[in-house]
């Protein structure tokens, strides 16, 4: 398996006030680069998919961006540029505004995917299908491209469509979606109460 990565970072963030959701402050990080650190330890390369008036916050972040080309139709434009785009086997996705993911879930998604490399991951946190933490075969572009003619947008219905194999992670925690001011407030009171930072693909203070 040739595994890359891509971060999605193209959310205009409405519920932050119009704030890039990615560039977030959180134990004394952006949010992505959170997730950029942990993503470099278990894949080749790491790619961001945001639009281009973002491209200048995220240059140095990842290894290369994929940007919005004139009309985006949300997290599928970003994952259909990269799956055609890329020399990857696999393609690891992940939102921006979940930087609580560890190491250890996307290690067991790698698995997973490992031992189902034709059929497309996606997270279980216990209580929720998380649709955008998935690993996809590039192989699957095909079947991603004929869903997307058909207007449609969302990506649970092209999963329902495709098929997938489930990867639980129970640690509904870790997958929770920042997309808010007290969403953020309450993931920074989590480390705070547990003494912990996010760092490493593991939850410890920083120094």
């Amino acid at each position: 398996m040739k595994l890359d990565a891509l971060i999605l970072a193209g959310g205009e963030g409405r519920r932050m006030g119009g704030s890039d959701k990615g560039l977030l402050s959180l134990a004394g990080r952006p949010m992505i680069d959170h997730l950029e650190a942990r993503l470099r330890s278990c894949a080749e390369h790491v790619w961001i998919s945001c639009r281009a008036d973002q491209a200048p916050d995220y240059a140095n972040v990842a290894d290369g961006l994929l940007l919005d080309q004139g009309d985006s139709l949300g997290p599928l434009s970003g994952i259909s540029r990269a799956l055609h785009g890329l020399s990857c086997s696999h393609l690891l996705i992940t939102p921006c505004d979940t930087p609580l993911v560890s190491l250890t879930s996307f290690q067991q998604m790698i698995a997973h995917s490992t031992a189902a490399p034709e059929q497309i991951v996606v997270v279980h946190d216990g209580d929720y299908l998380q649709t955008l933490h998935l690993i996809v075969p590039v192989a699957k572009a095909a079947s991603l491209d004929r869903f997307r003619t058909t207007g449609r947008r969302a990506v649970r219905g092209w999963l329902e469509q495709e098929g997938y194999v489930e990867c639980h992670c129970q640690s509904a925690q870790e997958f929770m979606n920042i997309n808010t001011q007290a969403a953020l407030a309450q993931a920074q009171a989590l480390l705070n109460e547990s003494g912990t930072g996010v760092l490493d693909g593991e939850l410890r203070t920083e120094d």
